[in-house]
């Protein structure tokens, strides 16, 4: 998975706004088929290997954008803060690949979608930005689709979807994290630093378990790094080709390709509750980042 867009983006011209829906089609896509790819990978080898391995292989697939740019593109003052922003993101990849294997794919979709409102949370909270009592009554209606799709009580509760709202708090932190960076850190030197900090990290814990994986194994990581890239620039092409309030939308679709690709791959049926819980979260998301976006249009105040 990836983190949450910016919400008030302002892309450049020209608006392409069918271009923006199929680029972001194709970033979900991408997304739900490396998500599909972790099963398989995790059965060959531990998950914290699979984390060590996607990391290799997406380096491969970016560098030729990153070299591209010349070694000035590591030129920072913000040190600490891109650590900290390897630290989640590498954080947020170890805790989804662990989780991911064994939860229902839509479940696991479904509760990283709450990252939008655990955002809205931290944003009030940690940076003191002023939250007025709509988004607050958003955010409640989408952590009670949560609760629709955990079930607590229902039955012997998978500490794996408590892994997997650890998950969504880990992304939100980096969000927070990324929005701080980009107003004056470029794209690709956010990138570069990101596996720059979480590559070597990602050694330590993988050689505690490691096993030689198997030529398989290593396929299924190369695939996962490969669309997990694919995604990433797919995403960053739907946010330069239409506004981010439109394109938005579009990227819940992993929840329907996670639906769809869970029944093929995995005899995977959504409960009701998934299905239903789903909804709440999707919609307050929805009314969130276009309540943002159009404010921020205003100048106003969320």
């Amino acid at each position: 998975m990836t983190d949450p867009a910016p919400m008030s983006q302002t892309p450049p011209r020209p608006f392409d706004p069918v271009a923006g829906a199929l680029w972001m089609l194709a970033s979900a896509a991408a997304f739900t088929i490396a998500n599909i790819m972790i099963r398989p990978a995790a059965a060959e080898m531990h998950p914290l290997q699979v984390v060590f391995f996607r990391n290799v292989f997406g380096i491969v697939f970016m560098a030729p954008i990153l070299f591209r740019s010349g070694f000035g593109v590591l030129r920072t003052k913000r040190l600490k803060l891109h650590l900290a922003r390897g630290c989640t993101f590498l954080a947020g990849m170890t805790t989804w690949f662990w989780a991911v294997p064994h939860v229902p794919l839509v479940d696991a979709i479904a509760l990283f979608f709450l990252s939008p409102l655990l955002i809205t949370i931290l944003a009030a909270s940690v940076l003191g930005e002023r939250v007025r009592v709509r988004r607050w009554s958003a955010v409640v209606i989408g952590f009670a689709g949560a609760l629709l799709v955990l079930q607590p009580g229902a039955g012997t509760i998978n500490a794996y979807y408590g892994l997997l709202l650890l998950n969504a708090v880990i992304w939100s932190l980096g969000a927070l994290i990324l929005r701080e960076a980009s107003k004056t850190e470029k794209p690709t030197t956010i990138v570069a630093h990101m596996y720059l900090w979480a590559l070597p990290v990602s050694i330590l814990p993988a050689l505690l378990v490691w096993r030689d994986p198997s030529l398989e194994g290593l396929l299924w990581c190369m695939g996962i790094g490969f669309m997990s890239t694919l995604a990433h620039l797919s995403l960053a092409r739907a946010f330069a080709t239409a506004e981010a309030s439109f394109v938005i939308p579009f990227d819940y679709s992993q929840l329907v390709f996670g639906a769809l690709m869970g029944f093929a791959m995995f005899g995977e049926i959504p409960a009701w509750s998934t299905v239903a819980g789903s909804l709440l979260i999707v919609g307050a998301a929805l009314y969130i980042a276009r309540r943002e976006s159009a404010l921020a249009r205003r100048g106003g105040t969320p």
